[in-house]
């Protein structure tokens, strides 16, 4: 359960100006100023807009003010994006790094956090603080302005898990409001409270829990607003105490304060109906739990005030999408709880019909905050952390077909299933595509691509910076003060095109995944789509595991658990290394572990599937794994190599994708070509960061017989540098890249391939993910004959994030990649075989189980070991990149024969019509 995040407002009251204006003007800013230190918003929002409606009477300055107590009213009336878009008009108008735009970001920083857009929020928190260090500590307001800031950035640090720097910045705080006085120490002691409960210690986390009370009560009487907020988080301790009864009772004091000050329609008065559920769901009293739930519900929507609980609101007139997501995820479980408990089918299909409709619109909203959300990060974060609703709806979907045997809720099932995986780069795929068709000019398209790649690489500075043992501060600050106003003109540009071109956004946010009929009439005859989910909880000591089998007229679904001993055997597969040292026990763990994921992935669904053609969609820990390694039957006691292994080779050829969205929807139109462009640097003793690059012998046999059967061209030595390859992208051709590739573990955006630097005066030679993701290439199949180069980050619910997603989303149809270091000898000899079949019009992941076959054949049982030749593996479009040859011949020979025998037919028609004339 998310808990509340608490914020301390940086308002500015008309004490903080002084005016000159007329008198009117200056009663209504002090009674601006009484309102809202009363909690009486709804009539402090209406005096802010008579003021600003004075327009040319008042000055700037005034202006300045009014906006940012508006955005402040706003943030405190839970209208988020009203709050935002204050500030915003607002921003332009501070020309100067003042009090007045630092409480600007810190404000913007605080409703991000709420949003949980996490990394915004410290973004736009750290440049605030940057502007307060920079300002006069003269000034009176100085210290207490900065010490709220460093109060919310420990919020954000600590939404985010790191407690250390939250205490750090809490402290902080606490230091400079305690030494000159200042308000608000309730909050950072209730913060300080919350994290050491978070962190383990309900002992120190209940002292600060009671002395924020404390404080409260004495400074501001016991019905004061913020009081409520501080009772959520306590109340919630308690609970965690097993102190229930109270624990409700300070919740339902919550309640009483919350609708005294907000009225019935309120985000607070919403959390707490909301928490006071959770009490009774706690208690397995489902049905009263239920009933807070839909007043939760009736809370936070402005035209929804239907008590049957079996009635949601449309989620367009929303208070705030979180606080309703988890109303409705709520509301969704505790239906599957009551229906769990009634024997009566009728009953039961109901309840359990109304949670996955609940859990369908709560999906639904996830999307729309999704798309909302202006950064990856925190597109990545609600991913990671929502994974499990898309999981619960699934599971829904499950159960109620079981109990109906409805094809069509097989259907909705598997729908479900897809929205959860690889949504961002779906989004993002056909983002750039609109983005190409829209109309939009190119400079504008050319300032946002160029704005995105340098707030990457001042990234990676910051990130370098930050990794030494003595980092230099004022380049710190310098580089995240360009970062900041980088990240600010992007957004503006990408406003300026969301509003000059409305059907572009309007047609990002419709996207849909490929619907399941469409998936079934690309599958040939002789393929399946074996599609994964997989939970990241454990529940009872396993985690859920559904299997979709999609033919080209069937679906069929599996859901089993996966305990503990499946996770660590593909532990076990994604981190072999066999080069030396085989020995028996070595041997033993390892196939068993190739065995058991069969056992686990591939036999459950083994009846159902038509044809050996796989496509695989993996998710989770499934995406490290090589299928086609996997063995469908024990090897024998005893077994010291590898000779005679049942490996998958033998039986399927495979496949994989992100999602089953894009395995047929990423062509270029290129795919008929048997041209190759190819990049091999000659790397000698030119090292990279300090290490020496070791040169890839076998590259150049590689090369030379791709060009045997290819045309194209070749980059080798100091030719195959990183501006020839961008120079070179656009062209529809195959791109081979043999070449070092070097992955980043903590964040794979900057991970890289490694060209020749020796004649690239301006390029570092070192092409980065994010560089690779910003082009756009037109190439049926690029072929990454690298190391490594399909390892990267695993996200939850989006996948690696890897060398090879960097290629898919700039536009290439498939990729080559391989799972981990390959021998530079063994892959010449794949790659060759594998160049070999294509050229011959075999798709690509029958060319490339040949190859890998040819190998088998010949290669010694010590080199048997998958580690030799299960690494590379096919993503995405598996079509041949050129006609098959011997089917042209054949038809070719066919038309042939067809005219010749018409011929003959026509002519003895012709000599009996003639003999019949004579």
């Amino acid at each position: 359960m998310r808990k509340f995040v608490f914020i301390l407002l940086i308002n500015y009251f008309p004490h903080c100006i002084t005016y000159t204006s007329s008198q009117e003007i200056d009663k209504l800013f002090e009674q601006f100023g009484n309102q809202y230190g009363s909690g009486d918003f709804v009539n402090a929002e209406t005096t802010l807009s008579f003021i600003i409606n004075y327009k040319d009477q008042i000055r700037d300055d005034q202006t300045i003010a009014a906006y940012i107590n508006l955005g402040a009213v706003n943030q405190m009336l839970g209208k988020y994006e009203v709050a935002i878009s204050n500030y915003n008009v607002v921003e332009p108008l501070v020309k100067i790094e003042s009090l007045e735009l630092a409480g600007i970001y810190n404000n913007k920083g605080i409703i991000f956090n709420i949003q949980k857009s996490y990394d915004l929020s410290i973004e736009h928190l750290e440049k605030s603080i940057r502007i307060y260090q920079k300002l006069s500590h003269e000034n009176v307001k100085f210290f207490d302005k900065l010490s709220s800031a460093y109060l919310n950035i420990g919020i954000s640090h600590y939404e985010t898990g790191n407690f250390d720097m939250a205490l750090k910045y809490f402290y902080l705080s606490e230091e400079i409001k305690v030494k000159h006085k200042y308000p608000g120490l309730f909050l950072v002691y209730l913060n300080i409270g919350k994290t050491f409960a978070k962190s383990g210690d309900p002992i120190k986390a209940e002292k600060n829990y009671l002395k924020s009370i404390s404080r409260v009560i004495n400074q501001y009487g016991g019905g004061y607003y913020r009081l409520a907020e501080v009772y959520f988080d306590y109340g919630l301790f308690l609970r965690s105490a097993g102190r229930n009864d109270q624990s409700l009772e300070i919740l339902n004091n919550a309640l009483s304060i919350c609708i005294k000050n907000y009225g019935d329609k309120h985000t607070l008065v919403s959390m707490s109906y909301k928490l006071i559920g959770d009490h009774y769901k706690i208690q397995s009293d489902y049905k009263k739990a239920l009933g807070y739930y839909q007043k939760a519900l009736m809370a936070v929507v402005n035209d929804f005030n239907d008590p049957d609980v079996f009635s949601n609101p449309s989620i367009d007139s929303t208070l705030f999408d979180i606080r309703l997501l988890d109303n409705l995820k709520s509301k969704a479980q505790i239906l599957e709880l009551i229906a769990n408990q009634d024997n009566s089918l009728v009953a039961k299909l109901k309840y359990l019909g109304s949670s996955l409709q609940t859990m369908e619109l709560a999906l639904e909203l996830i999307d729309r905050i999704r798309d909302n959300y202006p950064s990856e990060a925190s597109k990545i974060y609600l991913a990671e952390n929502e994974k499990e609703s898309y999981i619960f709806a699934t599971h829904l979907a499950y159960t109620y077909s079981g109990l109906t045997n409805q094809k069509a809720t097989g259907e909705r099932m598997y729908n479900i299933a897809t929205r959860a995986k690889a949504a961002i780069l779906r989004n993002e795929i056909t983002g750039k595509e609109l983005l190409l068709t829209a109309g939009i000019p190119d400079s504008l398209l050319e300032m946002q691509k160029n704005l995105t790649s340098d707030i990457a690489a001042y990234n990676l500075l910051i990130s370098k910076e930050n990794g030494v043992p003595d980092p230099d501060e004022s380049k710190l600050q310098l580089w995240k003060d360009a970062l900041f106003n980088m990240s600010r003109e992007r957004e503006k540009i990408t406003g300026e095109i969301n509003k000059a071109y409305p059907l572009y956004n309007d047609l990002l946010h419709k996207t849909d995944p490929v619907s399941l009929s469409e998936i079934q009439k690309k599958l040939g005859k002789d393929e399946t789509m074996i599609d994964y989910l997989v939970s990241n909880q454990y529940i009872d000591g396993k985690r859920l595991l559904y299997i979709f089998l999609i033919t080209r007229d069937g679906l069929g679904f599996v859901e089993k658990g996966l305990d503990s001993s499946f996770f660590r055997n593909a532990g076990i597969i994604r981190n072999f290394n066999n080069r030396e040292g085989d020995h028996k026990l070595k041997i033993e763990k390892y196939t068993s572990a190739l065995y058991n994921m069969y056992e686990n992935l591939i036999k459950p669904g083994e009846s159902f599937f038509k044809g050996k053609n796989l496509i695989i969609i993996p998710d989770e820990e499934i995406a490290w794994l090589p299928f086609d390694a996997f063995i469908k039957s024990r090897p024998a006691a005893g077994q010291t190599d590898y000779e005679g292994l049942s490996y998958l080779i033998y039986d399927y050829t495979f496949s994989y994708g992100y999602t089953s969205s894009l395995v047929f929807n990423n062509k270029t139109g290129a795919e008929n070509t048997k041209k190759v462009y190819s990049f091999s640097p000659d790397y000698g003793l030119k090292g990279d960061q300090g290490n020496i690059l070791d040169p890839l012998r076998g590259a150049g046999r590689e090369i030379e017989s791709i060009y045997k059967l290819f045309r194209g061209q070749k980059f080798t030595g100091g030719y195959a540098t990183e501006k020839q390859f961008a120079e070179s992208c656009s062209n529809p051709a195959i791109f081979h890249l043999a070449m070092h590739a070097l992955t980043d573990s903590t964040d794979s955006r900057y991970s890289y391939f490694m060209f020749d630097r020796g004649a690239d005066s301006i390029d570092d030679g070192r092409l980065y993910n994010y560089e690779i993701s910003l082009n756009r290439i037109n190439s049926p199949m690029v072929v990454m004959s690298a190391c490594n180069s399909g390892s990267g980050t695993l996200y939850q619910g989006e996948g690696l994030m890897s060398l090879a997603r960097g290629f898919i989303l700039a536009g290439a149809s498939s990729v080559i990649k391989t799972a981990w270091d390959v021998n530079d000898e063994v892959s010449a000899t794949i790659i060759s075989d594998f160049y070999y079949y294509l050229s011959k019009g075999m798709q690509k992941d029958e060319a490339l189980r040949k190859a890998k076959l040819d190998y088998l054949k010949v290669s010694p049982p010590s080199q048997a070991n998958p580690y030799y030749w299960a690494a590379y593996e096919l993503m995405g479009d598996d079509s041949p990149v050129t006609g098959n040859n011997r089917n042209i011949f054949l038809s070719a020979g066919s038309c042939a024969i067809l005219v010749i025998g018409f011929l003959i037919f026509y002519f003895r028609r012709r000599r009996i019509f003639s003999a019949r004339s004579l």
